[in-house]
């Protein structure tokens, strides 16, 4: 097969693998697992399980996570479709269709700290 002449050649294909798949694992049990199942990748959900958005030290949780993806060759993608991280009774609650404006300010938070730690991550996304 050739390639147009100012064609870019396409990236190969790697895998990744959910973290909320992985659910009931230590998040450093989970990211050694795919690592050893030959896993290109990572798709971290932020939640109380494994990477809490919401928890003291964010910051520092992230480095040690940042360094741990590094030191297995992980790439990872930031996911912020926990079920119940920002409200315990409502599952993906609330939105940023909410029609409080407290409610869509708590998601709005939500999404810059996921934003934050995808940077922290060096995540492509």
């Amino acid at each position: 097969m050739s390639h147009a002449p100012n064609a870019t050649p396409s990236t190969p294909l790697r895998f990744g693998y959910g973290t909320n798949g992985l659910a009931d694992l230590r998040l450093d049990d989970a990211l050694g697992l795919l690592a050893d199942l030959g896993y290109d990748g990572v798709g971290l959900t932020l939640d109380h399980m494994h990477l809490d958005p919401l928890g003291d030290d964010l910051a520092d949780r992230t480095r040690r996570v940042a360094r741990r993806l590094d030191a297995l060759g992980l790439g990872v993608t930031v996911e912020t479709g926990a079920r119940y991280v920002l409200d315990p009774r409502r599952k993906h609650g609330p939105s940023l269709l909410d029609p409080d404006p407290d409610d869509r300010a708590r998601r709005t938070d939500l999404l810059v700290r996921a934003v934050r730690v995808a940077a922290d991550l060096g995540a492509h996304a």
